[in-house]
């Protein structure tokens, strides 16, 4: 990830203040009033900085989109610094060894534990490392998906609209890259090949759970929550040695990950074929639906459009959307491929299986890191940087308040760190990955 000049067309009076300043300090320079308004990780939707209409809201656009990645680039850095800390420990650096980086702050903490980790990887599983002889490592994983929500976006446009609100029915936006999940009142049907997530009844064979009727039961292959019975529509033999159901459940079934099976009540989980929405009820849908919709979350993409709003707001308000995304981590499977003839001692043997139990636990943080949160900050971060440099080139010096002055230093000085933190989150990742033979 390239490192973005964070200031870069703000204006040299604005760079001048950059530096995080004390409250003390800040009330100096403006007359004794202090920045109150402005927090990292708040929701500062009512938030005034002192100002009124569009000044108010493009301003608080801006200072929002910036409290937000300042906020993902402080998680992040943490998610970074337990995943690289438990990997080095469970692949047997020293405690002093750790305690020597733990002792360290911020971002150097982080990358010293990454690099400790990728050192111990090297140890174990590099060209002489411990177990290089015996075989190699098989590491498979699907990209990590982050999902940003429609509803935040709305309300963030609804803020900088001369309406004070934003109708997505009305005004739907697209997700650029990705997939739009709606809220569909009809049937949603999966595209060739492909299946639905769904909750509600499916047409085809449902993976996840399956809730029966009251007074019913559906078929089941899995885990049945309530009475399983024999029969179904494959005459299963009911309760299984190990405590499965294979028959008919009056519950919930949870199913197995090979279960084909129709579900004649609620599916929550993959349909193969058409997710229909129960009376009066909608049904979420990343298929197609045959009803009237609602816009959700884009998946996987960048949420554009929206409500009629100006560059700048749109800009922060995708921009706050991307920062809250809620980014899944991928499921990861490790497998030790051993050479022909290989045997290991039992206690190599235990920490052989405790470092593959590791990395299948701490590399999901990691590659959420590079592969989805990094390139996603720095789209986001470029075009609130962008939104900022026309703000405050346009504005009117006088339009501005006393508050807000005061706020500008923190507010720009959390973009620095945000870059900072999330600069030396990919990095400490990206050389855990290579370590691990993984391409960025």
């Amino acid at each position: 990830m390239k490192h973005i000049g964070i200031y870069a067309g703000l204006g040299a009076a604005l760079i001048g203040s950059v530096a995080m300043i004390g409250c003390d300090e800040a009330s100096k320079a403006t007359g004794g009033l202090c920045c109150e308004d402005f927090e990292v990780g708040a929701d500062m939707s009512g938030a005034s900085f002192g100002l009124e209409g569009q000044m108010q809201a493009r301003f608080r656009a801006f200072a929002q989109a910036m409290g937000d990645l300042s906020a993902v680039g402080a998680a992040t850095l943490g998610d970074v610094e337990v995943s690289c800390m438990n990997l080095a420990k469970d692949m047997g650096a020293t405690d002093a060894d750790i305690k020597a980086e733990l002792d360290k702050s911020g971002s150097a903490k982080v990358t010293g534990l990454c690099t400790l980790a990728a050192a111990q990887i090297e140890g174990m599983f590099g060209t002489s490392g411990e177990f290089s002889a015996q075989g190699s490592l098989d590491i498979q994983f699907t990209p990590p998906v982050c999902s940003a929500s429609v509803s935040a976006q709305a309300d963030c446009q609804g803020g900088c609209s001369a309406s004070a609100e934003c109708d997505v029915q009305a005004n739907p936006p697209t997700c650029e890259g990705g997939k739009m999940e709606v809220s569909c009142s009809g049937s949603c049907t999966a595209e060739a090949g492909a299946s639905v997530q769904c909750e509600g009844g499916c047409t085809g064979t449902c993976s996840g759970s399956c809730t029966a009727d009251v007074g019913a039961t559906v078929d089941c292959q899995g885990k049945c929550d309530g009475t399983c019975t024999a029969g179904g529509s494959a005459n299963g033999s009911g309760i299984q040695a190990d405590g499965s159901c294979d028959g008919q459940c009056d519950g919930t079934c949870e199913m197995s990950a090979d279960a084909q099976v129709q579900c004649s009540g609620t599916c929550k989980g993959e349909c193969s074929a058409s997710c229909e929405a129960e009376a009066g009820a909608s049904v979420k849908c990343d298929g197609e639906c045959s009803g009237s919709v609602e816009p959700l979350k884009c998946e996987g993409g960048e949420l554009k459009g929206g409500c009629d709003v100006d560059a700048d707001c749109e800009a922060n308000c995708s921009a706050s959307a991307s920062a809250k995304a809620e980014c899944h981590p991928p499921a990861v499977n490790v497998v030790f491929q051993a050479s022909a003839g290989a045997s290991l001692e039992a206690d190599a043997q235990m920490r052989l299986n405790a470092a593959i139990g590791s990395i299948k636990a701490n590399l999901p943080n990691l590659l959420v890191a590079v592969q989805a949160r990094g390139q996603a900050f720095v789209t986001a971060l470029g075009a609130t940087v962008n939104s900022g440099g026309s703000f405050f080139a346009n504005a009117d010096p006088g339009d501005l308040s006393v508050q807000a002055v005061a706020c500008i230093p923190g507010i720009l000085a959390a973009g620095g760190t945000a870059v900072d933190n999330m600069q030396a989150s990919v990095d400490a990742s990206v050389s855990v990955l290579g370590a691990l033979n993984i391409n960025n």
